[in-house]
């Protein structure tokens, strides 16, 4: 459980060390507590009242640098921030997207849910309730933020908001659709076995490197070759 600012302060230091070639690739796993955020192209009607109706509801409010609308992270909620150098698996940003929807895809397909792309809309559905989200930026090619899925997490803060721009959109998560809590460490298991295999790289568990300071990051996050 990492707060937003927190995390969002990690990804700049990763971001920073792997645009310099110091570190190798990254992906950050993670929850939030409760935390809208929105991006680039948010427009005011997405939340639906002013930052202090969300604070005093225990809920942080951020503005970022990534693309997509407004959306809501909680415990339960697993978030993924991959930082890594795009071109070393593709040169195409929306087939970037379209791999990141593939790996959570593949995690709600292994709870024998059925999960889709919705070709109107970035994002992975469960018949017609959005269950897993993306918002990502590149910058020099080397990207930051990523994707959520929902996994044991409350949905009912959704409401507060206008979910990616969606009006009257429906939200899902794993727990609802399974009528019980998942392990979340088996999401956590499940999500590195798909990133794996779809962007066919060695995953090398480095525990507690949210905590880390920036000279230690350099010291912990060896450069290594892809395989």
């Amino acid at each position: 459980m990492v707060e937003y600012g927190e995390a969002w302060d990690l990804q700049k230091t990763l971001l920073e060390l792997r645009s310099a070639e110091k570190i190798e690739d990254c992906l950050a796993l993670l929850q939030h507590p409760p935390t809208f955020t929105y991006g680039r192209r948010y427009k005011e009607s997405n939340l639906i009242s002013n930052k202090k109706f969300y604070e005093d509801r225990g809920i942080s409010v951020y503005k970022t640098d990534r693309g997509g609308l407004a959306t809501y992270h909680g415990p339960g909620q697993i978030v993924g921030y991959p930082i890594i150098k795009m071109c070393s698996y593709t040169n195409d940003f929306y087939e970037y997207l379209r791999m990141l929807e593939e790996v959570m895809i593949r995690v709600v397909s292994d709870y024998g849910i059925t999960a889709k792309r919705r070709k109107e809309y970035t994002g992975v559905w469960v018949d017609d309730a959005k269950i897993g989200f993306i918002g990502v930026r590149i910058a020099l090619g080397y990207t930051m933020h990523g994707f959520s899925l929902n996994g044991n997490n409350d949905v009912s803060a959704f409401k507060y908001i206008t979910p990616c721009g969606i009006d009257g959109v429906k939200v899902v998560s794993l727990q609802q659709l399974m009528e019980r809590p998942i392990h979340l460490l088996e999401i956590y298991d499940k999500i590195i076995m798909h990133y794996s295999a779809i962007f066919q790289t060695e995953m090398i568990p480095l525990e507690n490197a949210l905590v880390l300071r920036k000279d230690e990051a350099i010291k912990r996050i060896k450069c290594r070759e892809r395989r």
